[in-house]
């Protein structure tokens, strides 16, 4: 199974995809797709599609796991957050990809142990469980968090089942 995670933002959206083979996910690929600042929104969303589109072309995942939305203080980044999320859940639905949705908490306490691990956390954790030294972008190390939470979560619903 190859799993792609994406963490949606609208100045940057990281991805990152992982190969579950065995009770191991191994690193396929990742990165961030970074949409012209100056840009308006409706280019900023074409930048997301046309990204994910080449990533998804270029690698064939299967699955995609995307952050379920959260309550944010700012009404305006959270409408803004929402259209991205929108987007994202396109281009995957029109790929045929298997779409799952998990809490930001539920994800870093899947991967840490701890649901308000910061960004610097979950960076140092995808580094390790990934053997990647070099990665240093939080949107990138969040993506991957959640295809590496998923192929957790499926070894451990087929162990009960």
């Amino acid at each position: 199974m190859t799993i792609l995670g994406v963490d949606p933002g609208t100045n940057v959206t990281g991805y990152g995809i992982v190969r579950k083979n065995g009770t191991a996910p191994s690193h396929v690929a990742s990165g961030v797709i970074r949409p012209a600042k100056t840009a308006g929104m409706a280019r900023r969303l074409w930048e997301v599609h046309a990204g994910l589109e080449a990533v998804i072309r270029e690698h064939g995942p299967t699955v995609m796991v995307v952050e379920s939305l959260f309550h944010k203080q700012n009404p305006q980044s959270l409408m803004k957050l929402s259209q991205v999320r929108g987007v994202i859940l396109l281009v995957g639905e029109a790929h045929g990809l298997d779409i799952y949705e998990y809490a930001p908490m539920e994800i870093k306490t899947g991967i840490t142990g701890y649901g308000r691990a910061d960004k610097d956390q979950m960076v140092y954790m995808m580094s390790r469980i990934l053997d990647l030294p070099n990665l240093k972008s939080a949107d990138e190390a969040d993506a991957l968090a959640m295809a590496v939470y998923h192929c957790h979560r499926c070894s451990f619903n087929r162990m009960i089942s």
